[in-house]
This record gives structure tokens, C-alpha cells and sequence, in this order.
């Protein structure tokens, strides 16, 4: 079994159905799609690792199985659909959420041997054996989520990487702002009242309060949280984001 290295980068090709494979390994386990491939040996049962490549975060972001021998289809780039392009069928069965920076680092000297400029290259055994397993244990290390209750001391609390995913896919990993999806941008999770502004006004950020006739959980409730791009959120600062029923709130400190 060979192990072969796909390749995306964000400014080539938009992964529009992104939040689709998160909810496919989510529901059923695994994502499959097809992917350009440059090489024409891929058998049914080889391995594959997809690195992210470009501007932002890069590295290892999926690991899969090849399901199909190379075949020709359209070109995948805008403008290019009469020309022609070698492809690979693949069910990728790992994913990191990249949106999240969750992502694999890698060195491309030391860990495939040299800097990949297409896809589809087939990795040295002993390098792709060492990334297949760091990969895996990547995307399975354990999460520590928040704890149901914080001291008062405590000014901030995080957000479990479940919670996060959850509101993403809710908002259909869009920035309620300003409209924007990843890859585009990078997208945050962001509070519509402030931890600052909870804390000041209601005091514990994890025991449950009625605002405006709706009851929260903490401060984290799911009601609480929505979909910013990094401009956006940025932007935004300590102000209270604009949902009407918030509009009364005053800002104050993140």
C-alpha cells in the first residue's frame, strides 16, 4: 500500500462544501469527494493525507483511503471546464477543522522529503507511516471542556471545541455580520453579550440568568454564542453584538 500526498490551497479552489464534511464525519463517519491527482498509480486501498498549502495556517488537515484508480474528469478550476484534469475518488475518514485552526504543522523537507507543488505525490513509507500516525493521534487527543462552574475571580471562561462546531454548523460557518464564509476568512466564535458585559451585569459567567424574558444557561449558552469572521469581531471589540433584543446593553470590556 502506497501513501499519497493530495494538495489545497484556499486561493486556488474554494472547499465550499466544508461544513458538508463536517457533518458527514459528524453523522456518518467519513466524507467522500473526489481530488485532483497528478500521479496515475493510486490503487483502490491507498492511503491519502491532504495538506492545506498557501497563506494562513498550513499542514495536515484530513487522512483517507483511495476508492477509485485515477480517472479523467473537467478541470476543477473556474474558467478551465474545457480542459481536463486526473482525479482520484477518496473517503476521507479524519478530518481537523481548519476553520478552528485545528491543523497538523508540518516541515516539508523532514517530514515528505520535498516541498509539494501538486497533488497526488507518493510519500517514502517510513515518512508517511510517521504522519499517518501523528495525524491520528492529532485528531483524537482529548478535549477538556469548560467546567459547569468558575469561581468568580475567573474573567473569562472558554468555549468547548464541541460548543464551537455546533455553532458554526449552525450558522452554516458564516459570519453573521458581515455575510462571509470560510475559506474566505477566518471564523470565530464570538459572544453577543460579552463575558465583560455578563460578569458586570449578572455576575457569575456560568450560573444561569433571564434576560429579556429568555433563559440562558451560562454565558456560553448556545443562544449567546453566533458565527464572526476575525474583521468583524475585531471590529466589533467590547460591543454588544446587534440582535434587537440586545440593543439595550451597554459595551464594556471583552
Amino acid at each position: 500500500m502506497k501513501t499519497y500526498l493530495l494538495v489545497w490551497n484556499p486561493a486556488k479552489w474554494t472547499f465550499k462544501d466544508w461544513p458538508q464534511a463536517l457533518r458527514d464525519m459528524e453523522q456518518i463517519g467519513f466524507y467522500v469527494r473526489e481530488w485532483s491527482c497528478i500521479s496515475k498509480k493510486p490503487l483502490e486501498g491507498d492511503a491519502v493525507l491532504l495538506k492545506k498549502t498557501g497563506k494562513g495556517l498550513t499542514g495536515i488537515i484530513a487522512s483517507g483511503v483511495v476508492l477509485s484508480k485515477p480517472y479523467v474528469n473537467h478541470h476543477w478550476a473556474k474558467n478551465q471546464e474545457t480542459k481536463q484534469k486526473q482525479y482520484v475518488h477518496v473517503r476521507f475518514e479524519r478530518l481537523a477543522d481548519y476553520t478552528k485552526g485545528e491543523i497538523l504543522p508540518v516541515n516539508d523537507k523532514a517530514d515528505f522529503g520535498f516541498i509539494p507543488q501538486a497533488s497526488g505525490c507518493v510519500l517514502d513509507d517510513a515518512k508517511a507511516e510517521s504522519l499517518m500516525r501523528r495525524f491520528r493521534d492529532y485528531v483524537s487527543a482529548p478535549i477538556i471542556a469548560a467546567r459547569d462552574t468558575v469561581p468568580s475571580t475567573v474573567k473569562r471562561v472558554g468555549i468547548s471545541v464541541r460548543t464551537r462546531y455546533e455553532v458554526l454548523d449552525r450558522d452554516a460557518h458564516t459570519c453573521h455580520y458581515c455575510g462571509r464564509s470560510a475559506p474566505v476568512v477566518s471564523l470565530h466564535v464570538d459572544h453577543i453579550i460579552s463575558q465583560a458585559i455578563w460578569r458586570q451585569n449578572y455576575g457569575e459567567l456560568m450560573t444561569s440568568q433571564t434576560i429579556d424574558g429568555k433563559t440562558y444557561v451560562n454565558v456560553n449558552d448556545r443562544n449567546n454564542l453566533i458565527t464572526s469572521c476575525a474583521d468583524c469581531n475585531l471590529g466589533k471589540s467590547s460591543r454588544t453584538g446587534h440582535p434587537s433584543h440586545l440593543r439595550g446593553l451597554p459595551p464594556s470590556g471583552r
